[in-house]
């Protein structure tokens, strides 16, 4: 049997190195348009702050591992630019020395992953390639950034979209003594009064937020080569150093756009839980593909790396032939850490349950997040999202001071993949020790608080 996969991140590579495993006979090419392959791009913002020293740590697989030890051909710099699913063909190109060729295949599988979305901003192509125009979504953005950051000194910088990457650059820039950082988004990545604690920890920083109004436009200064001009929606305007642009990411399925392959308007590929797609022999995983929400009850795209890992294997084996329980779907559970507050969410929100037709009510609390007599005990905040008459957990946000309190929302996680109520979150046996949480552990306030509102 023939393979393709398209792309050599995560979800492509556990998907050849499963179908390899079981069938090591079979000819299997991955095929990825850039240099680096199966990195972890989420520790971009901790590169370029300098905590993580070198590029190479970011990277789990070589191509060099792939290939002597796995038997994988991995083919950088070449980029698959049509595909024939009629006739089971692909044509590559070789960056390198623009040749092109056909391969056809038995079995494809599509992990093109995501790109940086610049829909929502008007700027011209070339700005894009701009000396002081950053993203941080590959590794290539990464070194670009850092390089800069290590040679250039600057006094502000303006970083659109206050997301998870976003927040997570903050840092990155002030450990290079950027004092003058402006933050531009619609919300400070939670959509309930959680964000009001990220806001105190910007305050903290001196970092400027805008929240009311919208970036627009981006574009050169005449005559200088060291500014740029951000305009926002509502006429004003700002003078910056350097643009980060983190408004996100989207389906990197361009190519695909008038084929039969089914996606949803954002571009995102639609898959089953086998990670099928519409066509046969045709499978998709990772930050290109959807996922089932369990809470939902939909296909929705949230481009996580757990969930590639996890959906390349499955395709990979399912391809292989080996019985392999179904991609369980996903609830939207996240962690992200912003200077010294660390924040998680998981489930839905109080807007999203009230859209599916539930009785839904909140509860918020701050408690201390370990014994108050322990050192440096600080407070940590829990919401917790539940419909009054089914009791149902339904969704939960968290911020801490520290990692241990914010791991805690593994636990709602765990409640919401088991169904249980806010009474069955109340009776939880939850570990104690001064060093750990109080006697009664957040996650039981909060629970027997919200026990007030169930009907």
């Amino acid at each position: 049997m023939k393979v393709i996969i398209i792309g050599g991140n995560p979800a492509g590579l556990s998907a050849a190195s499963a179908i390899k495993k079981g069938h090591p006979d079979w000819d299997i090419n991955v095929y990825e348009k850039g240099e680096y392959i199966s990195y972890g791009s989420c520790g971009i913002p901790y590169y370029v702050a300098d905590e993580v020293k070198s590029l190479d740590k970011l990277m789990t697989l070589t191509p060099e591992i792939l290939e002597k030890k796995r038997h994988i051909p991995v083919h950088l710099f070449h980029e698959v630019t049509k595909v024939d699913f009629k006739n089971k063909s692909v044509k590559v190109k070789d960056l390198k020395d623009n040749s092109e060729f056909d391969k056809n295949y038995d079995y494809l599988v599509i992990a093109v992953g995501g790109k940086s979305n610049t829909i929502k901003i008007e700027i011209a192509d070339e700005l894009l390639d701009h000396p002081r125009v950053f993203r941080a979504h590959t590794l290539v953005h990464a070194e670009k950034l850092k390089t800069f950051l290590n040679s250039t000194e600057i006094k502000n910088v303006v970083i659109i979209g206050s997301g998870y990457i976003g927040l997570e650059m903050l840092e990155a820039y002030e450990a290079y003594g950027v004092k003058d950082i402006t933050l531009i988004g619609p919300r400070l990545n939670f959509r309930s009064q959680s964000q009001e604690f990220v806001q105190k920890e910007l305050d903290k920083h001196q970092i400027k937020v805008i929240l009311t109004a919208r970036a627009k436009k981006i574009e050169k200064i005449p005559d200088s080569d060291s500014q740029l001009r951000v305009l926002l929606d509502d006429g004003s305007e700002l003078i910056t150093d350097a643009v980060q642009l983190s408004i996100g990411v989207l389906p990197a399925t361009d190519m695909f756009q008038n084929s039969d392959l089914e996606m949803l308007p954002n571009g995102a590929i639609v898959i089953d839980e086998y990670c099928r797609t519409n066509i046969d022999n045709v499978y998709s995983a990772g930050d290109c593909a959807t996922s089932h929400h369990n809470i939902l009850k939909k296909n929705v795209y949230i481009p996580l790396a757990p969930t590639a890992n996890k959906q390349g294997r499955i395709a990979g084996e399912h391809i292989a032939g080996k019985t392999v329980d179904p991609f369980q779907g996903v609830i939207g559970t996240a962690i992200f850490k912003v200077f010294d507050l660390y924040c998680a969410k998981t489930g839905i929100t109080e807007a999203e349950a009230r859209d599916l037709g539930c009785q839904v009510a909140t509860t918020m609390i701050t408690n201390n997040e370990i014994a108050h007599y322990y050192p440096n005990v600080q407070k940590m905040s829990i919401l917790l999202v539940f419909d009054t008459e089914s009791h149902l957990l339904l969704g939960a946000e968290i911020t801490a001071p520290s990692p241990l309190g914010a791991k805690k929302i593994d636990v709602l996680a765990t409640a919401l993949a088991a169904k249980m109520t806010i009474d069955d979150l109340q009776k939880l046996d939850l570990s104690y020790a001064p060093p750990f949480a109080p006697v009664w552990d957040p996650i039981l306030i909060a629970a027997n608080i919200a026990r007030k509102k169930l009907k």
